[in-house]
């Protein structure tokens, strides 16, 4: 079977290594001059640094596997304690309550005991307890779901910086049906959330969180632990794919350097807009389905600091901004959360800024406006030793209202070629496991359709 598989990043990568793995042709293009993506670790003055996704998920036992096959289990480490996470709230960095989930308060002590909530917004969560099941079928925002259970102070301060930090976009335009489906059966099944979530804590167990993992050498551990293992496979990167034409045999995948590559089959690993290109003239309802996927911009600005210029030590993962508030979305204090992130006598830290506002400034203007906030937050005198700017414009994905029924159309369009597959962050979830995920079920995918065929 001959596959060609459009984009290198970590989804389309997982593909092209199964693929190979079992007897598949690959030919892997990648129109970037390196491969993985939003996945990338730079040093930078003896600073450990990510430009995209700095941990992954462990829970998926596809990844798992994917990661001992790599031989990169051993390399891979937890964060280090303690795992406290602050809010940003009333001008000082307050504690998330423990037991939060999603914004969804699964302790009551810790909630009831929290800084963040006013008497009175705490009984406005309270209410969820008592509060009828809602009745709609119809997909919804994150955001109106939560504020009718919980009320807005919860939704600012804790949803809103939460699951938008997650998913990169405001929790009142993100769907809930594609993202967190659950709380929607949640609120069916057991009508109360605030309950639902204690039930569940009490069935799982200390052990119920799937565990964040990073390797020891930075997140390009695992690009280069697959591009390694791509044995046999045409990897050509620099090259983009324009038109993908279906022949009398094959499909044929013309390239930006002018050449053509033919397959059985193809997996697209590529953003949406460029996939909706490449199926213009092969699938036309696709593609325009393709082209009303929503994108936004985001930036990842890495401070370093001598610790001399902070009050205290950071002690924790970083803190979460609510909408509007800063500059920045979020913090992470990289050299807190992870080892080796930073030399002796150092910090290490990385703000997020999506404000679109913000991102249209040059580089220079984002370290000023990340080392303003973050030396607000954290008490730092002086200017940054290092600073570190990766831009990704309109490269996140989001998920809005409506975000299953617009792919539900692109997958129909797609009925008719069974050997075309799509993965990536725009579907099926955008983090490091999902990606991975998808690569390697639309391996399993088409090798199972050969074999039918045959």
């Amino acid at each position: 079977m001959n596959v060609v598989v459009v984009g290198g990043g970590i989804a389309g990568l997982s593909a092209a290594y199964a693929l190979a793995s079992r007897g598949a042709a690959v030919t892997l293009v990648e129109r970037d001059t390196r491969l993985g993506g939003k996945i990338g670790t730079d040093r930078v003055d003896g600073f450990l640094v990510e430009r995209g996704p700095d941990a992954m998920l462990s829970a998926s036992p596809a990844v798992t596997s994917l990661l001992a096959d790599l031989g990169l289990t051993p390399e891979l480490r937890a964060p280090r304690e303690p795992h406290a996470v602050y809010v940003w709230h009333a001008g000082r960095l307050v504690p998330l309550p423990e037991g939060v989930g999603f914004g969804i308060p699964t302790r009551v002590l810790p909630f009831a005991r929290s800084a963040l909530f006013s008497p009175r917004e705490k009984l406005r969560a309270a209410l969820d307890v008592v509060l009828p099941a809602g009745s709609a079928d119809a997909d919804e925002a994150i955001g109106a779901f939560l504020r009718r259970r919980f009320g807005d102070a919860v939704v600012e301060r804790l949803a809103g910086p939460l699951i938008g930090g997650v998913y990169g976009a405001r929790v009142d335009e993100l769907s809930l049906l594609a993202l967190l489906p659950r709380l929607r059966e949640a609120e069916r099944t057991q009508r109360s959330l605030i309950l639902a979530g204690l039930r569940a804590r009490r069935r799982a167990g200390p052990r119920a969180d799937a565990v964040l993992v990073a390797p020891d050498r930075g997140m390009s551990s695992l690009v280069d632990a697959l591009a390694s293992r791509l044995r046999g496979v045409d990897v050509r990167t620099g090259v983009g794919a324009r038109r993908v034409a279906r022949t009398m045999a094959c499909y044929a995948v013309a390239l930006s350097d002018g050449s053509q590559v033919s397959a059985d089959a193809l997996v697209i690993a590529t953003p949406a807009p460029v996939t909706a290109a490449l199926l213009e003239d092969l699938a036309p309802s696709t593609s325009a389905s393709l082209r009303s996927f929503p994108y936004r911009g985001t930036a990842a600005v890495s401070l370093g600091y001598a610790t001399r210029q902070l009050d205290a030590p950071p002690a924790g993962h970083g803190f979460v901004v609510p909408d509007g508030a800063l500059a920045i979305a979020a913090c992470t204090w990289s050299s807190a959360k992870w080892r080796g992130r930073a030399p002796a006598g150092s910090v290490l830290v990385r703000a997020t800024i999506r404000d679109e506002r913000v991102l249209a400034g040059d580089d220079r203007s984002l370290i000023a406006a990340a080392h303003r906030d973050v030396a607000r937050a954290m008490a730092v005198s002086g200017s940054p030793a290092m600073a570190h700017v990766a831009r990704w414009p309109a490269a996140m994905p989001r998920y809005t209202v409506g975000h299953l029924d617009r792919l539900a159309v692109v997958d129909a369009g797609l009925a008719a070629h069974p050997r075309i597959v799509l993965a990536g962050a725009a579907y099926r979830g955008s983090g490091v496991p999902d990606c991975i995920a998808q690569g390697l079920a639309a391996a399993t995918r088409l090798l199972e359709t050969e074999r039918v065929a045959a």
